[in-house]
């Protein structure tokens, strides 16, 4: 379903609602080759991802709009993406988040450029 992201440049799909950080990550992510398409709510990221079919997801575990554990089950759920790679970010450092976000990778705020890109090449390649 998903042709290997070393053959060509990984497509990703960031769902970050601070803009700041968004437009850094894209930013980022843009400068180490990737195709990167962004959007700041859980409404629009299932849609975006229908739409962009990428190589990898990066979703906020907090959007004003939505959860990011149920955007990446939604997103599951369809047949296209149910094999997606999710990459979750959060602020929360709460032993019951890790739980309920094991074994997804998971960057924590604040997170380094270097981290950032560092995971994205760990699942995109896996992909």
């Amino acid at each position: 379903m998903y042709e290997a992201a070393s053959a060509r440049t990984a497509r990703l799909l960031v769902v970050e609602d601070d803009d700041a950080l968004r437009s850094a990550m894209v930013r980022c992510l843009t400068r180490e080759g990737f195709q990167v398409t962004s959007v700041a709510t859980g409404a629009d990221a299932v849609e975006m991802a229908r739409a962009l079919r990428p190589d990898a997801a990066i979703i906020d575990v907090v959007l004003p709009d939505a959860g990011g554990l149920g955007i990446a089950r939604a997103m599951r759920r369809e047949r296209d993406l149910a094999s997606l790679p999710v990459l979750f970010t959060t602020a929360l450092s709460l032993p019951s988040v890790r739980e309920a976000l094991s074994p997804a990778p998971v960057l924590f705020k604040p997170f380094t450029r270097g981290q950032l890109v560092k995971l994205v090449r760990e699942v995109t390649r896996a992909a």
